[in-house]
């Protein structure tokens, strides 16, 4: 029968570490045993600690958990209360990354003691743990850091991120330049929508289309570029009521002067397709990739298209180009020349067919006996571009648009000034163009920038820099755990979530009695050994890279 707690000693790595636990009997073990901290610690909270907690396991009993008899023993050594602490330490391995990234190398010094390692943190615990800024001060002492400052210090740091902006990007991209003989001749720009919850106007809130489906919340719209590894390089806010098209050339023109570009092709999507913006490429002479479905085409575009004779086959890849004149309204020619691709893929021709279907199937399930949706039925609903008002808020399916648009499947347009590229070389770079779109879906998701918390234009600013800046940390990451990972001839690569959690549950516990630790213990999950594992990876890949460099 084990009915008593008892106190035994250990030596470990010459320390003597005191526990409690349940005997078996005599010369028949332990078990339940409990960590309760060094001897040398424990006896400064109180001289006779051996004596007074085998006092104390007398009035334990057995059915007691752990945790509870734990903290009823260390309670006894003193009047203080006894604290248990989860520290998470895989944010530090982040630190590193940042550290490498050299953010701070050629900023000025400031007044305000530790913003840096604020900054570290906020940046830091972005990717593994977001929340608001005000959260990250409350949160604190949950991660590895030395940070004692007020609150006020944290939200110093949007305002002197976002001062100190250019500076800190332009060292980023410095560093990965480096790192990954990065070359900017090609880029891939995108926009997306992030939302307020708030109803109050200013300058950068504003109501807008969103990408989001939150029409009523203002919003921001967000430009951003991205390299070949699909790491973020620049980003520009604009008003949220700023059509997707119009933030091209500011944009293009923003990022000429801060990092002199030159010899770079950009690779945009159909939103960015309107000659103004084209023509302002050429008489800049930036080149540029565009691509759209062939459906949303002119008239005269598609009759061109259509033309299956002139089309040149690759396997299930049929592609014809035709170079034209750049001309702007009436005919006025630039000197230019622009080719025009037509491809034609089985395999996506499928994709367009599926897309479609699951659109008219959501539309068909809430239709009644005579084909009709009412207006209430489609509120809120995924979108269905295949129905037609049949009068009184009433709806249902338009097969003449449905025919019509069959035509087209697996039909897409390029656009170009790259005359020297082949078909197969413009749509294989244009590919790539899902690199930024992932970057937006992390952004939202794992960094979770939205919704925004912070009101203030500058705060706005520094808030969206801060959470750049922890995309590009995130992505260079990856980058580098993936890069090691397919040297070293492994097929399996490491994904956001897996990133994220390997680090999150990288944590040890802390026992304190009197606000002294008196324990330690690093948690094994034992529960899930891929976090394990992922973790190991995530290490020596960042430590073969720090080491190698």
């Amino acid at each position: 029968m084990h009915d008593k707690w008892i106190i035994i000693k250990a030596k470990r790595k010459d320390k003597v570490y005191v526990s409690a636990c349940i005997s078996k009997g005599f010369g028949k073990g332990v078990f339940r045993t409990i960590g309760l901290g060094s001897l040398e610690e424990l006896t400064k909270l109180n001289k006779e600690a051996i004596a007074t907690l085998k006092n104390k396991c007398l009035e334990l009993s057995t059915e007691t958990p752990n945790e509870v008899v734990k903290q009823d023993l260390l309670n006894s050594l003193s009047s203080s209360v006894f604290e248990h602490e989860i520290v998470n330490y895989g944010i530090s391995s982040l630190y590193k990354m940042i550290n490498k990234l050299n953010l701070f190398r050629d900023l000025p010094k400031t007044k305000h003691k530790n913003i840096e390692e604020i900054i570290e943190y906020i940046i830091a615990k972005r990717i593994i743990d977001p929340s608001s800024i005000i959260q990250s001060f409350k949160d604190k002492d949950k991660f590895q850091n030395d940070i004692k400052n007020k609150k006020t210090t944290f939200y110093n740091c949007l305002d002197f991120v976002e001062n100190h902006k250019d500076i800190i990007f332009k060292s980023v991209n410095n560093v990965i330049a480096s790192e990954t003989n990065r070359k900017v001749n090609i880029v891939f720009y995108d926009v997306t929508t992030v939302y307020f919850e708030t109803f109050v106007r200013n300058r950068f809130r504003n109501p807008g289309y969103s990408k989001d489906g939150k029409f009523k919340e203002d919003q921001l719209v967000v430009g951003m570029v991205t390299d070949l590894n699909g790491i973020p390089i620049h980003y520009k806010l604009f008003e949220g009521n700023k059509p997707e098209m119009k933030t091209f050339v500011p944009f293009v023109v923003e990022m000429k002067q801060k990092y002199n570009l030159n010899n770079v092709t950009i690779v945009a999507d159909r939103g960015m397709n309107i000659n103004a913006n084209l023509r302002f490429l050429e008489s800049n002479n930036i080149d540029y990739i565009i691509s759209y479905r062939l459906m949303s085409a002119s008239k005269e575009i598609k009759e061109s298209a259509l033309s299956i004779g002139e089309y040149e086959k690759n396997n299930s890849f049929l592609s014809k180009e035709v170079l034209y004149e750049s001309n702007w309204k009436k005919g006025r020619l630039n000197g230019k020349i622009r080719k025009k691709i037509y491809t034609y893929s089985s395999k996506r021709a499928l994709k367009d067919k599926n897309d479609r279907e699951n659109l008219i199937n959501n539309f068909v399930k809430k239709q009644d006996k005579h084909g009709i949706v009412n207006i209430d039925k489609m509120l809120g609903s995924k979108k269905c571009k295949y129905f037609q008002s049949v009068g009184d808020s009433k709806f249902m399916l338009n097969q003449n648009k449905i025919l019509n648009d069959e035509k087209f499947d697996g039909y897409y347009v390029y656009e170009t000034s790259r005359i020297d590229m082949t078909p197969i070389q413009i749509v294989e770079t244009y590919a790539k163009q899902w690199q930024i779109e992932e970057n937006f879906r992390t952004l939202k998701s794992a960094i979770q920038i939205r919704p925004v918390h912070v009101w203030t234009n500058e705060h706005i600013k520094g808030y969206f820099t801060l959470c750049i800046l922890s995309l590009i940390v995130f992505k260079y990451s990856l980058y580098v755990v993936n890069d090691f990972l397919n040297k070293n001839g492994v097929i399996d690569r490491i994904t956001n979530d897996r990133f994220k959690n390997a680090l999150a549950n990288a944590n040890y516990t802390v026992d304190k009695v009197n606000g002294k630790i008196v324990d330690t213990k690093k948690i094994t999950n034992s529960n899930n050994p891929l976090l394990n594992d992922d973790y190991s990876i995530i290490n020596m890949s960042f430590n073969k890279y720090f080491n190698s460099k």
